[in-house]
């Protein structure tokens, strides 16, 4: 199939879970045989893979502003579906597929929109839930912009249970237009190291020193506060323990300030923004990497690329990482969000009074789960059914 996809940002450049699944999921279509053609959001003069058939919307723009680049997002669609002539239109990030509307799509391709989360739900918690005037209208407006998009789908995927239930219940749709399709890992690239050891001694790591490791946005609702001060605990019963935090975001001073006020400098650290490489270092060499995230978590890669590295997870009861550490053991979650819950477990699990898997079992898990072979073979299946569904249209 010719499969025409529209992303947001580009994961070597812009980080964040759906431009990795959108950089992933475009190389595992290919490899599965079929033709791709991908339409991204990225920083102009940014250099993308020249054997994957990507395109910068904002190449020719003078004005790098939301407006100019969803016009240019449509016509690179447009232009594609001339040129390129799709079997299937698949978007990603609805905010910029919004001007690609049925109209530009002829009636013989259908439209199968990848649900990665609720933008205008996700922008609200970020303001702390305000519920003001023009919070309202914000979040009213973003909500009406995704619906333009998600009207005109004729199915979707999502990732998981708890965002098949945000789609139907928030947007309206129909819960027989959703596909679960959960994501993958390129277990190819996270994969246990063969001298563990060797590895935690080059980053400075001590024999037998316990090493957690988190890597999130800092944004409020990923819980590293939280996290944070759960540390306080754990370091009084460890004091050799060590917290790696890795990621960027809007928080990154008001989590730097947290640190110093608890006294944790020499406990807990925060890493910025890492390169592949390190990152996969960090889940190879830590002991235990933790999930806090508090709400909208639709998959809950992270984990999944921390189980592939053969290291076990630890996470909130919510969402997407609900389901995943459910089919391994509810003994890897805490038993909420707060603080207080996560120092018990995390506390229990280095006193070895709690249930954690051997590496071997984590990796095994993901290979059993979430390869993106299985994810190509699925989304096809959806693909094949929907553009035989609008056969009817095709001249």
């Amino acid at each position: 199939m010719n499969v025409l996809s529209t992303g947001m940002g580009w994961i070597d450049i812009q980080h964040g879970g759906l431009n990795r699944y959108f950089a992933d999921y475009t190389k595992a279509m290919k490899d599965y045989g079929h033709t791709g053609l991908g339409v991204v959001v990225a920083p102009q003069g940014a250099e993308l893979p020249p054997d994957r058939n990507i395109s910068n919307a904002t190449k020719e723009l003078r004005l790098n502003h939301f407006l100019p680049r969803m016009k240019s997002v449509q016509k690179h669609a447009v232009h594609a579906v001339r040129s390129f002539r799709p079997d299937v239109f698949n978007p990603h990030f609805a905010f910029y597929a919004t001007m690609v509307t049925r109209s530009h799509i002829p009636p013989h391709i259908p439209i199968v929109t990848h649900f990665h989360g609720p933008w205008a739900m996700e922008s609200r918690v970020e303001e702390k839930g305000n519920i003001g005037m023009i919070q309202g209208a914000k979040f009213w407006l973003k909500k009406q912009v995704e619906l333009l998009t998600y009207r005109r789908s004729d199915s979707f995927i999502v990732l998981s249970e708890y965002f098949r239930d945000i789609l139907r219940n928030t947007y309206g749709v129909d819960e027989r237009k959703i596909h679960i399709i959960p994501g993958a890992v390129d277990h190819h690239l996270f994969l246990p190291n063969p001298d563990r050891e060797g590895l935690r001694l080059q980053m400075g790591i001590l024999p037998d020193q316990p090493v957690l490791f988190c890597i999130r946005r800092l944004v409020r609702r990923m819980g590293i506060d939280r996290l944070i001060h759960a540390m306080v605990a754990v370091v009084r019963e460890h004091p050799d323990v060590r917290l790696y935090i890795g990621g960027d975001g809007p928080m990154r001073e008001p989590y730097e300030a947290l640190i110093r006020e608890l006294g944790l400098t020499a406990n807990v650290r925060l890493l910025g923004r890492i390169t592949n490489e390190e990152l996969v270092q960090y889940y190879q060499a830590a002991d235990i990497s933790i999930v806090p995230t508090l709400t909208l978590e639709g998959f809950g890669l992270i984990t999944v690329e921390s189980l592939a590295c053969g290291t076990p997870v630890l996470g909130t009861p919510y969402g997407g990482t609900k389901e995943i550490l459910h089919r391994i053991s509810d003994d890897l979650m805490f038993e909420d969000g707060t603080s207080e819950a996560m120092s018990r477990k995390i506390i229990d699990v280095l006193n070895g009074q709690s249930f954690l898997p051997s590496r071997e079992a984590c990796r095994e898990h993901v290979l059993n789960r979430y390869t993106w072979n299985r994810v190509a073979e699925a989304v096809t299946e959806v693909f094949a059914e929907e553009i035989d569904k609008r056969r009817v249209f095709r001249k």
